[in-house]
């Protein structure tokens, strides 16, 4: 196991105190939620297809479409995309 030294805003370290000892599990939720929004915004912009933003951020399709909804991303649909998503 790697140790990993950050510094953080002295607000930050407050709210993080009481998660001492789950400090793991609060930077793998963290993560995965970094990982969902980075995913819809390339998305959004039209970088990747659905199918590969899922992939990027870890779900599966239908769980990256929940997550789209809930944070108003619409889905885009070309005849391009919609090949590739049934490919």
């Amino acid at each position: 196991m790697q140790r990993v030294e950050i510094a953080v805003p002295d607000d930050l370290a407050e709210d993080l105190a009481p998660y001492g000892d789950r400090l793991d599990e609060v930077l793998r939720l963290g993560l995965r939620q970094v990982r969902v929004q980075e995913a819809l915004l390339r998305y959004g912009r039209g970088e990747v297809s659905l199918a590969r933003a899922a992939e990027l951020a870890g779900l599966s399709r239908t769980a990256l479409i929940r997550q789209a909804r809930a944070a108003g991303v619409e889905p885009r649909w070309s005849e391009a995309m919609l090949r590739e998503e049934l490919t």
